[in-house]
């Protein structure tokens, strides 16, 4: 599933190709990933709106038009890709036999690409997503306030909502596995099972570990942490294993600085002793027992 910096490399990517645009006409091929409004409200009330902004929280995407916020949820194969008139369609693509993901630099509607929005310039972003997953929301302006699932997200880790105080406090309220608490979007947005490991990590913790029984250092080493393993992987323009591309259809490069997740069996790159794998919850977590207590 995208997480925080996946998501933030695609809102980076989209901010200087769609922002100002028109929306002429939107295709709709899969109507359960359309929320609210019904698909056919939801496209007659996008068109002739103008792309006003992009931005981001959590793992949502937030476009802004004249009239409506638009939410968009990647769900764990979602794809948001700029489709661009002047260029060819890339039909050398490779497909995954088992995930079936496309790999192009600008690929032409398949039987993945549920949504589609055309521009009034020719150009157009396509939705492309294999497991149907992904979630699209639309609200007037005025009613966005009721949008929980954005309004209840947690702190942001690069905003000023990333409070140490703010922190303990959420902390010290569960009494759960610590992996169990990261993976929750209203303790910390926009972490996910890659970045969690990778925090826990660089925390030297084990994610069975309780969170009453961590020490005040070992808080703050956490609490540096997480935005500390998120920079990395926005640095590196997000994780790619097997669905996430960003808008031009690329792979992210941050799987190749990977301290432990995903790395099961392979030796660890501080003491050489081997990643292990568990189930926290039906998800996989990796650490190295040695660096992590």
């Amino acid at each position: 599933m995208p997480e925080l910096p996946e998501v933030e490399t695609i809102r980076r990517g989209l901010v200087n190709k769609i922002v100002g645009k028109t929306i002429e006409k939107i295709k709709i091929r899969c109507k359960r990933i359309v929320l609210l409004p019904p698909p056919r409200q939801w496209s007659l009330a996008l068109r002739n709106q103008d792309i006003k902004d992009i931005s981001r929280r959590g793992k949502f995407l937030l476009l802004s038009t004249n009239d409506y916020q638009l939410l968009v949820h990647l769900g764990m194969t979602g794809q948001l890709t700029y489709w661009d008139k002047n260029k060819h369609n890339d039909n050398k693509f490779f497909v995954d036999p088992l995930t079936g993901l496309q790999k192009a630099q600008q690929h032409a509607v398949d039987k993945h690409t549920h949504i589609s929005l055309y521009f009034s310039d020719g150009n157009a972003m396509h939705y492309r997503d294999i497991r149907q997953f992904g979630k699209w929301r639309l609200y007037l302006v005025d009613d966005f306030k009721h949008a929980n699932e954005y309004w209840n997200l947690g702190m942001e880790p690069f905003t000023s909502q990333y409070r140490w105080a703010h922190f303990c406090d959420k902390l010290e309220k569960r009494n759960t596995k610590i992996k169990s608490l990261l993976l929750n979007q209203q303790f910390v947005a926009g972490l996910g099972n890659i970045y969690a490991d990778e925090a826990l990590f660089e925390a030297g913790l084990q994610p069975v570990r309780k969170t009453t029984s961590l020490s005040k250092i070992e808080k703050t080493r956490l609490f540096r942490a997480i935005p500390k393993v998120l920079k990395r992987g926005l640095k590196y323009g997000g994780t790619s294993f097997q669905n996430y591309l960003n808008v031009n259809g690329e792979t992210g490069n941050n799987q190749e600085h990977l301290r432990v997740y995903g790395r099961s069996g392979k030796t660890c790159w501080k003491c050489q002793e081997q990643i292990i794998r568990i189930l926290i919850c039906q998800r996989s977590s990796h650490f190295c027992p040695h660096c992590q207590r």
